[in-house]
């Protein structure tokens, strides 16, 4: 910049010089007198102001992050750790690296880790009050939100309860966005509370969800029966895993399901039968597209329940983390979702059968939670006595519910110390509104699809409406009640406010349905007997006939 500027004096006094310094040997005499003029002499001092200015901002910005940590050892009886030096953290699996810990758009850097212990009941200080920065009266029960259609369920809901709209972001105590917006991570004052936490794809994203839940599983000693089998193709690991289950273990004589784990609506579902070709080369596909395409395949879940005249369906239902610091999770309550295809096991030529949305086809029908309870009630007496057996007494409905509630904390124990927290965002707590997608078999047995970090809020029928009412109207109540008692420092232990919502997780304690067992002899899909057979027949006949294993597609 110096040089810049005394070439253009050079050139302004007469300078005949090229390089604009008086002579090619240095600066002569007169460019030496009129270097300093009255014009650089004022852009040196906005450029020293400019430093100041920039080096005194960054310096606060460091304050504050060092006065929030110091305000947590204050207020905890914990110790702070980021989860990327959390000693929970400190031994990879599947070929890992570290979990990112930056307030990003929600990305990974690597998905595996796995943890030395995780805890399953409360923590030794469970209840103890943590005192935060209380919210100016003025901004109390204000709220500022996008605006676009999609919200209007959320702000008509939080009206409901007396809570008003404030134009600006900065003098509102809650701020909501559909889609997660980066920088307000960083930009809330201590006392805002923003609807979503940093790092969600953690568990949002197929792959990365299933990886996670399964190395909880190997920690906690935990079986996950809720989780279908699955195996991730990417991974040398699991992949010798799944060639050893399908050729070894029986995998070529049950239905899978081949998924593409980062896309929605049933796109990148590939159905993959018994005995199938399809099946039988899956490790040529997962190879051609390795350098383009992550893989997953879960084995298919078999004697599903269906829906009015034999509709596959799903039930979602709704979760929220009402508070970040302590975690703390509830359940809710959803509505059905019903397909458009009649359901056929025997038929694995399409996936239109065995999705519930599907790009290629009207958009799914939906039904009430009551709808649901009455054909769980309906299955419990076609169950008989086996399953009465099994239910121990416990309402059918309450059955489906509690293993909901289990698999819900557990997720919560699981995604704890990788998003579930509040080391990455500027505000003294947070909250999340989320769902999750669950399939049921005729044995009243849930198996948990995937959660869903952003859920469609159409209220294409009034039963949507009052459940939009209900959920959001409860879910201000129940965080509103967190953070009041956090502003006066009292525990989260027995919460009064949760309307329809329930606690499965609080601070390290966790909801477990107690003597709850699964049908150890669960019935197969109905398969054609003559047609497996050939199928069976022909795979053989292929084997005898070839030199190679048929490992042999798969590069080691």
């Amino acid at each position: 910049m110096m040089r810049n500027r005394s070439k253009q004096g050079g050139a302004t006094n007469g300078s005949s010089s090229s390089n604009g310094y008086g002579d090619h040997d240095g600066y002569n005499n007169k460019a030496r007198k009129n270097f300093i003029t009255p014009r650089f002499m004022l852009g040196f001092v906005i450029s020293i102001i400019v430093l100041i200015l920039f080096f005194s901002a960054l310096h606060n910005d460091n304050d504050r992050r060092t006065l929030k940590k110091k305000r947590y050892h204050v207020n905890r009886h914990d110790p702070v750790v980021s989860s990327k030096n959390n000693k929970h953290h400190d031994k990879k699996k599947f070929g890992g690296g570290s979990s990112s810990s930056a307030a990003d758009d929600g990305s990974h850097n690597s998905y595996l880790q796995t943890y030395e212990h995780v805890p399953v009941t409360a923590r030794a200080d469970y209840g103890v009050g943590r005192k935060v920065a209380k919210c100016p009266e003025e901004y109390k029960k204000t709220f500022w939100i996008e605006g676009k259609k999609i919200n209007q369920a959320v702000a008509r809901a939080i009206r409901m309860k007396g809570w008003r709209k404030s134009d600006k972001p900065e003098e509102a105590q809650v701020i909501w966005t559909y889609v997660s917006t980066t920088h307000w991570y960083k930009e809330l004052q201590p006392w805002q509370r923003y609807n979503h936490i940093p790092n969600y794809k953690s568990w949002n994203q197929k792959d990365s969800f299933v990886t996670y839940m399964l190395n909880y599983q190997i920690a906690s000693g935990k079986p996950l029966p809720a989780v279908p089998e699955t195996y991730r193709l990417d991974e040398d690991v699991e992949l010798k895993k799944f060639q050893k289950r399908l050729f070894k273990e029986g995998g070529m004589d049950i239905p899978w399901v081949l998924k593409k784990p980062n896309v929605n609506q049933g796109k990148g579902i590939t159905m993959l039968g018994p005995q199938s070709q399809e099946l039988k080369h899956v490790f040529d596909t997962v190879e051609e597209e390795k350098e383009e395409q992550n893989y997953i395949i879960q084995r298919y879940v078999c004697n599903e329940m269906t829906f009015g005249d034999n509709r596959k369906f799903d039930f979602r239902i709704f979760w929220i983390v009402a508070s970040l610091d302590p975690l703390v999770l509830m359940y809710h309550d959803g509505y059905v979702r019903v397909g458009n295809a009649a359901y056929d096991e025997t038929d694995w030529s399409s996936t239109k059968a065995h999705l519930t949305t599907h790009t290629g086809m009207a958009a799914e029908g939906k039904g009430t939670w009551d709808d649901f309870s009455d054909l769980v009630h309906e299955a419990a007496e076609r169950g008989g006595p086996a399953l009465k057996k099994r239910l121990k007494g416990v309402d059918p409905m309450d059955h489906v519910r509690n293993q909901v509630k289990q698999v819900l904390g557990e997720m919560a124990a699981a995604f704890k110390e990788i998003t579930f927290n509040a080391n990455n965002i500027s505000s003294e707590n947070g909250f999340g509104f989320y769902g999750g997608d669950f399939i049921i078999d005729w044995d009243l047995d849930v198996f948990f699809i995937e959660p869903q970090h952003g859920c469609g809020l159409d209220e294409d029928h009034q039963f949507r409406v009052d459940m939009h009412n209900a959920l959001f109207s409860q879910m201000i109540e129940a965080t509103d009640e967190i953070w009041e008692r956090q502003e006066q420092g009292i525990g989260l232990q027995n919460l009064q406010n949760t309307g329809g919502y329930e606690v499965v997780y609080n601070d390290g304690w966790m909801y477990e349905y107690e003597g709850y067992e699964r049908n150890a002899n669960k019935k197969g899909c109905q398969i054609k007997t003559g047609e497996l057979k050939k199928q069976k027949k022909q795979h053989h006949d292929e084997q005898d006939n070839s030199d190679s294993e048929p490992s042999k597609k798969i590069k080691k």
